[in-house]
């Protein structure tokens, strides 16, 4: 898409369901200790939350499938599993989702070296490792969190505060901190990943077939 800086442009992905399924898993099994609690029992379960994978389809998906009717799953599931399985399932489940997002930019010639986390979910220490872990990139954490930071920077430019993009992002994106993946943990979770993308082609006729039924 064009940017709105001159000669520049952008190639946007997204998810549907990122932080509203972050907030539905929260109202439905940690309404007492909110995502502060969802953090902490995350971050207890082993890598791979023993089994559990999630697709974060509810609200069907945009990029790279584009199917409204893809639906969101718990698949795995054994009665050994807890509330902080789901919780850390739900978290790996979104990472998976943003790398077939990077996989899906990978196919158009794009190469990635870093990700900068902002809003809610870059707080979470956790999150943060589970994303460097699954996509193999470093994961970097900015003082300023949210999107509209950006937004100001690029007026910024417009009104000749900066004399370009480049200085802007100089004087003022800070980091806070990064996560280098774990390359033992990445593996595995590239095995995951796989499950993953199988799971979901086998699941979009049975999604379609239900949502015939109403």
């Amino acid at each position: 898409y064009p940017h709105i800086m001159p000669g520049m442009y952008y190639t946007a992905t997204g998810t549907n369901s990122c932080a509203s399924a972050h907030r539905w898993l929260r109202d439905l099994m940690f309404a007492q200790g909110g995502f502060a609690e969802m953090d902490v029992l995350a971050g207890e379960v082993p890598a791979g939350a023993d089994g559990l994978l999630f697709h974060p389809y509810l609200q069907g998906e945009r990029a790279p499938y584009w199917d409204p009717l893809l639906r969101g799953d718990f698949i795995g599931l054994t009665i050994s599993h807890t509330r902080a399985h789901f919780a850390r399932a739900l978290y790996e489940g979104i990472a998976f989702s943003i790398r077939d997002l990077l996989e899906a930019a990978r196919g158009l010639g794009l190469e990635f070296g870093v990700i900068r986390l902002m809003g809610g979910g870059a707080r979470s220490a956790t999150w943060r490792r589970i994303i460097a872990d699954v996509t193999g990139l470093v994961v970097e954490r900015t003082e300023a969190g949210d999107a509209s930071f950006g937004a100001a920077m690029v007026a910024g430019v417009g009104v000749g505060m900066f004399a370009s993009p480049e200085e802007a992002v100089a004087r003022c994106v800070r980091l806070v901190d990064s996560v280098a993946p774990e390359p033992v943990v990445h593996a595995m979770y590239g095995r995951l990943f796989r499950i993953y993308k199988d799971a979901q082609a086998g699941l979009v006729e049975v999604n379609h077939r239900l949502w015939d039924v109403g």
